[in-house]
């Protein structure tokens, strides 16, 4: 009995091993090649394949291992066996064609592509199925082949348009690729932003968008009342960062359906925001003078008073004549429609431009108190106002009433990227009065602000107080710098230049004579004297390279040359050497976009 019960665990043994030892097999196979040693997975998977019915499983690996090995005479045996047991299906056939290929011997991998071409049944599941064993072994012309008769055997050219567009994008035919792309959308319009994902994610999109600019042009000539086209269209200009014919798209689109301007408002909100004031205000304008009556009017006419205020705050190539312009629109607008909340954020705007550019200090303030004392209005809007509230204190020399409202602001705003606005200013202030230590514990906390423009604020802010207090234990020079910006901030320029030029002479050869040199250039910028602050960038590019001020000095520099002096090629070298010489820099950014678009690229690559 012992002796039977044996010879059972034996015989289970030896069978439990041989069903296990194909799982172990196959493993090691699939380790084989994974690590490149296919002369040993190759002769594994010969193995598994034959001894399991020349299962697909094993079949692909094994294609994949005696190819590589470049075992033409073996893989021949292998695929002729899978061609002759699958009854001559197409994707065998084409495994042939290309292992031919690979020989190479062109005549006889095309008759195998020919032979599985004839076997192309009249059906959806066929076409598909052929057309992506081409499509393996990327031969896209055989793609578009089995496609396009296809669509004759459907009696339906357009049925595979989406699928022949892609085969032709991915053989690089962009015209014809945006062909079939227009052609489907024609029949299905509800693959819009299908063809715009394959756009923007297409190592071509730069081609793509130009060819569907072509194309679609030709399209809207012919047919101006196909929204599809126009909104493609729109869409591509929106791409490119052309606001403008964004724009004279939407504005015949909105007249011939005589709409309120909706389309156009969100263009120019679009415009706005990349900084193109421009064509902003030329779609704002659009909406205003669609007259008092329209629905959007009010929003229009709020936001182009923002857009021109905007752009002042952004260039500096403004005149006195220009502000007083834009202060008498904003009165025009408020005086209108009342003072209330719903021109609060009017109110407010024109408080900055009275207080920042103006310098009419009184009137800024009390359109301030007048709209933090107003019913109904925004809570988060009050604060802003706040903040501006204490700038102007702070303009006006009193120091108290502005870090009074900036500790208001940040004990409302605890959490909130404005409350870190208001703990920053009231940092900055600290450093103006030379309390360097409170100001660094403000500042170290918000170097992780959520806000990057803040946290960089702070990083710059905390770094230029540690560089300088660490090399001196003579605190005066820094106090005198930090009222010397203090002065330059309430616009008392003059009395700030002869607080610099006591630093320069009290303490010669100070760490801070760059940053003096850089302030001073802002100060010649504001006053748009270029000529006076370019010497001073220069020596600082020159002598202090290597000190904080030379990525600033460099590119306010390039902003110079760019903007007032005409000179793009002394502009592009310079933000090129922010970008080569000043890798780490902030600045790098910027730099690069605007190097490039000097250069003429487009900027949506």
């Amino acid at each position: 009995m012992k002796k039977l019960f044996l010879y059972f665990a034996f015989s289970f043994s030896l069978l439990t091993f041989a069903f296990a030892q194909p799982g172990r097999d196959e493993t090691l196979a699939g380790s084989y090649l994974q690590n490149g040693e296919f002369d040993k997975a190759s002769e594994l998977y010969q193995s598994l394949w034959e001894k399991n019915n020349y299962d697909l499983k094993f079949y692909l690996p094994l294609y994949k291992c005696l190819l590589t090995l470049k075992k033409f005479d073996d893989l021949e045996k292998v695929v002729k066996k899978e061609i002759k047991k699958n009854d001559n299906a197409p994707q065998y056939l084409i495994d042939l064609g290309y292992m031919y290929s690979q020989i190479p011997n062109a005549e006889k991998a095309k008759e195998q592509f020919d032979k599985a071409m004839k076997e192309l049944k009249p059906n959806e599941v066929s076409i598909r199925a052929l057309a992506n064993a081409f499509e393996t072994y990327h031969l896209y012309d055989y793609v578009i082949t089995v496609y396009d008769r296809g669509g004759k055997i459907s009696h339906n050219e357009s049925y595979f348009s989406f699928e022949l567009a892609q085969a032709y994008l991915n053989k690089a035919d962009i015209a014809n690729a945006v062909k079939f792309y227009l052609l489907n959308l024609e029949v299905n319009p509800q693959n819009m932003q299908l063809v715009k994902n394959t756009v923007q994610t297409s190592r071509d999109e730069l081609k793509l968008l130009d060819e569907l600019e072509t194309q679609l042009y030709a399209k809207v000539q012919k047919n101006s009342a196909n929204e599809d086209y126009i909104d493609l269209l729109t869409w591509i200009y929106i791409q490119n960062k052309d606001f403008e014919g964004a724009l004279v798209q939407m504005k015949a689109l909105d007249k011939r359906k005589s709409e309120n301007g909706f389309r156009v408002l969100n263009i120019a909100r679009m415009a706005q925001t990349e900084g193109d004031y421009t064509n902003a205000i030329s779609g704002f304008e659009y909406v205003v003078n669609k007259g008092k009556d329209n629905s959007l009017y009010f929003s229009a006419r709020t936001e182009l008073l923002n857009c021109r205020r905007e752009k002042v705050s952004k260039n500096i190539n403004y005149t006195q004549a220009d502000l007083e312009g834009l202060k008498n629109d904003y009165l025009v607008f408020i005086n209108e429609n009342e003072r209330g909340f719903r021109t609060a954020q009017s109110m407010k705007e024109l408080a900055d431009l009275e207080g920042f550019y103006l310098h009419d200090l009184k009137s800024a303030i009390d359109l301030c108190n007048e709209v933090i004392a107003m019913p109904g209005v925004n809570f988060q809007l009050k604060n802003q106002t706040k903040l501006s509230l204490g700038d102007f204190y702070l303009i006006d020399g009193d120091v108290w009433e502005s870090t009074l409202l900036y500790s208001q602001v940040d004990k409302d705003e605890k959490d909130s990227p404005l409350g870190e606005e208001a703990r920053f200013r009231n940092a900055k202030l600290a450093y103006y009065k030379g309390d360097f230590d409170w100001a660094q514990t403000q500042l170290e906390a918000l170097k992780s602000s959520t806000s990057e423009l803040i946290s960089n604020d702070a990083i710059n802010l905390s770094v230029f107080i540690i560089d300088n207090l660490g090399l001196d234990t003579v605190e005066t020079p820094m106090q005198m710098f930090a009222n010397a910006e203090l002065l330059m901030y309430q616009n008392k320029d003059e009395q700030a230049r002869g607080t610099l030029d006591t630093i320069t002479y009290l303490f010669p050869g100070h760490a801070l004579f760059d940053d003096i040199e850089f302030l001073k250039a802002q100060m010649f910028v504001r006053k748009k004297e270029f000529e006076k602050a370019v010497p001073l960038l220069e020596d600082i590019i020159k002598n202090y390279k290597e000190d904080l001020k030379g990525d600033d000095a460099t590119f306010l520099l390039a902003k110079i040359y760019e903007e007032h002096l005409n000179d793009k090629n002394k502009a592009m070298e310079l933000y090129k050497s922010i970008i080569t010489d000043y890798n780490s820099s902030l600045l790098v950014i910027e730099a690069r976009k605007k190097y490039r678009l000097l250069r003429g690229d487009n900027l949506s690559e």
